[in-house]
């Protein structure tokens, strides 16, 4: 399965929402997904987007099944997502700086998704740079 996500919004914060094009592995469309907010900020928009994805489609992986794929146009939720928040968690939810990551309400669920034997992989690419299935979701 492969998810195509993407958030925005009008101000930040402001209003927004996001969207999620879900495709079978041959990048057939299967279903389409939107929501929206009424005071948020992109980078909500856009884990919340990845959120949806894997805790809809995220499963344990069967011997020989590929894992979900997201393709995310957020550097930070890429990031976030496969690198930082294992340091955070590491320190107690916290920082280098010490600092509380912004989003953990979204972040910790997303976490204990994974900790629970699903998989997902993420991949960056480029907004809005005529990537059809991202430009849908956008």
């Amino acid at each position: 399965m492969i998810c195509y996500t993407d958030g925005s919004c009008q101000g930040n914060p402001g209003p927004g929402g996001f969207g999620v094009v879900v495709l079978d592995d041959n990048e057939k469309p299967i279903t389409y997904y939107s929501e929206r907010s009424k005071n948020t900020t992109n980078n909500r928009e856009e884990l919340k987007a990845i959120l949806w994805a894997f805790l809809k489609y995220g499963e344990p992986a069967a011997a020989g099944q590929k894992p979900l794929t997201v393709y995310s146009d957020s550097a930070y939720c890429v990031n976030t997502l496969t690198n930082w928040m294992f340091s955070w968690e590491k320190r107690g939810w916290l920082k280098s700086d010490n600092q509380t990551p912004e989003n953990l309400d979204l972040i910790i669920p997303f976490f204990k998704h994974l900790q629970n034997g699903n998989q997902i992989e993420i991949y960056k690419v480029k907004g809005h740079n005529n990537i059809i299935w991202n430009e849908v979701a956008d």
